[in-house]
């Protein structure tokens, strides 16, 4: 062997020791039974004018003399809730800590509540320190509840094991508004810089219950100019809202024909939202144009849906629905309350970036009386089916 070849050997030895040594191990590892994995985050504006966090927090359990987080079981004992207050959404977190016996671990948050208190006092500082802190996930669900984030936390639900999980499914199912830290920060930062919020509310426990045996659902949306919140809207005009912004993925509508005992539901399938603003002759106005495809899920009336006729009535009637529904949001929002919430601000500024440039200051005081021209239209795909009603004799059956 030449002394070459030994050279070789020594400097080959040399960089696989390295590697060994690199991979022997993490000097800032932390292990899992020191840590307090966060699911909820909840924050309240106290009386006295601080922050109030909570937190819920996954318990270990011993299963097969393993430690585990969660797990299926009877649901009982599954998370806790605690506590801090402070100044700042820091100091509360600090105060926190110094309950708990392992460290915050934010990894695994599914939802973030504000208090409809501390929602009314702005939250755009709470979600600047959320989405600096290296661990907070800005795909989570953020909502606004109705009197106290920290009673929504502390609800025990039956289904699921914890009460962020519900709000998180029932976020998930798209229902009515969906919003993440992340598009709730964009909305801040747009043009109009308005935010809209799912906003929840606990529901009364049922007879020989305890308060905290139920859950809290999602029942409309609130709103926000810039940072801090205005007002609420119902999930009646939510949908209308939806339907102009073009957020809406799940819908049942429900109308009566004129004319016609019963009703008739139609399931939707896909929609489209076009807004196209204009600008002439120093006027500026918004076209909504909205196009839905549906199929018929339910006919409590006598009409036979094979019929062109009665398909162009129903198709007629679910467009007015529609319509009604976005007219009432607009007059709420935009009439009312005077918020841009539809994202019409956005959609002139892309289009008339130099007019928008001239305008924006003044935006406040031209949306409220901005003219909106909605149009709405309906394609019933599918009768379902059966295209006669069931349960009338075939002499009755209007063609």
């Amino acid at each position: 062997m030449t002394n070459k070849t030994k050279w070789k050997q020594v400097i080959s030895v040399f960089f696989v020791s390295m590697h060994f040594m690199l991979l022997s191990g993490c000097w800032d590892r932390e292990e899992v039974n020191d840590l307090a994995f966060v699911l909820g985050i909840g924050i309240d504006r106290t009386e006295q004018g601080k922050i109030r966090m909570t937190v819920e927090i996954a318990v270990p359990r011993m299963i097969g003399g393993e430690q585990m987080i969660g797990g299926g079981g009877s649901g009982e004992g599954e998370t806790m809730v605690s506590s801090g207050t402070g100044i700042t959404i820091a100091d509360a977190i600090a105060q926190l800590q110094e309950k708990l016996p392992r460290r915050l671990f934010w990894g695994h948050t599914k939802i973030i509540v504000f208090g409809e208190q501390a929602a009314k006092a702005g939250i755009r500082e709470h979600l600047d320190f959320l989405a600096r802190h290296p661990q907070t996930r800005i795909r989570s669900n953020v909502f606004v509840s109705k009197g106290t984030a920290k009673s929504v936390l502390q609800l025990t639900p039956v289904i699921e094991q914890s009460s962020s999980e519900v709000l998180r499914e029932m976020a998930e199912s798209r229902i009515l508004l969906r919003k993440t830290v992340k598009e709730t920060l964009q909305m801040l930062s747009s043009e109009s810089q308005t935010v809209v919020l799912p906003i929840v509310k606990v529901l009364p426990p049922e007879k020989g219950k305890k308060e905290i045996e139920t859950m809290a659902f999602i029942y409309g949306t609130a709103i926000f100019n810039k940072d801090q919140m205005m007002g609420e809207i119902d999930d009646y005009l939510t949908r209308g809202m939806l339907w102009i912004r073009g957020e809406i993925k799940r819908a049942n509508i429900t109308v009566n024909i004129k004319g016609e005992k019963g009703n008739i539901t139609s399931r939707m399938i896909r929609t489209r939202t076009v807004l196209t603003p204009r600008y002439e002759q120093g006027r500026w106005k918004m076209v909504v144009d909205v196009a839905v495809e549906g199929d018929i899920i339910l006919n409590g009336t006598k009409l036979n849906l094979l019929s062109e006729k009665s398909i162009k009535q129903v198709e007629k009637q679910l467009a007015k629905d529609i319509d009604q529904r976005m007219r009432g949001a607009l007059d709420k929002v935009q009439k009312e309350m005077k918020i841009d919430a539809f994202g019409f601000a956005d959609a002139f500024h892309k289009k008339y970036p130099q007019q928008w440039r001239r305008m924006k200051e003044r935006w406040e005081d031209i949306f409220p009386h901005l003219p909106v021209e909605l149009k709405a239209t309906v394609k019933v795909r599918s009768p379902g089916m059966s295209f006669p009603p069931q349960g009338v004799p075939e002499q009755e059956v209007k063609k």
